[in-house]
């Protein structure tokens, strides 16, 4: 299974379509909510897009649950949960669904961690990146409890730093 995650792109569309193109192989493309648009953009048929606290009035959900290959993926934006302080309440969450695959944005830092058989991607933002001058998005792969995650930059160069190998328990 190939994921592609992006959040907080905060307006732009062409940017979206075009790293959709680039990864026309995944077998899903999220979005993890403040994309500032209308769900008849082009741009967004796509993802499967949750809202930001920055997508007022869109008719987005608040989360989105996907079962994959075996594994349960939950996508929301994270400013619900607090996740600009700590991962803790959506920890919680994650486990109420279910889910062992948690994507989330609102914080803006691209990030992945394993924490108690959750694996957890923050893709960045694609506009306004916090803690680091790259534009990221994310891909996961997963082969059987095996996973990697990606980081790329707007350009689709590899953001080596942000790499994250490793087993599901």
């Amino acid at each position: 299974m190939r994921a592609l995650i992006v959040s907080d792109s905060h307006g732009l569309e062409q940017e979206l379509l075009t790293i959709f193109e680039r990864h026309q192989d995944v077998d899903a493309a999220f979005h993890c909510g403040d994309s500032q648009l209308t769900r008849d953009i082009e741009s967004l048929y796509p993802y499967r897009v949750v809202r930001g606290n920055c997508d007022y009035g869109h008719d987005f959900p608040e989360e989105v649950v996907s079962e994959m290959d075996g594994h349960t993926i939950l996508c929301v934006h994270g400013h619900r949960q607090d996740v600009k302080y700590s991962l803790d309440v959506l920890q919680h969450h994650a486990k109420e669904k279910q889910a062992d695959i948690v994507l989330y944005g609102h914080s803006h830092v691209a990030k992945a961690e394993y924490r108690d058989g959750v694996l957890f991607i923050n893709p960045g933002s694609i506009r306004m990146p916090r803690h680091r001058p790259d534009k990221t998005y994310a891909i996961l792969e997963v082969d059987q409890n095996r996973y990697s995650v990606d980081f790329l930059n707007v350009n689709g160069d590899p953001v080596n730093a942000l790499h994250l190998d490793g087993t599901f328990l």
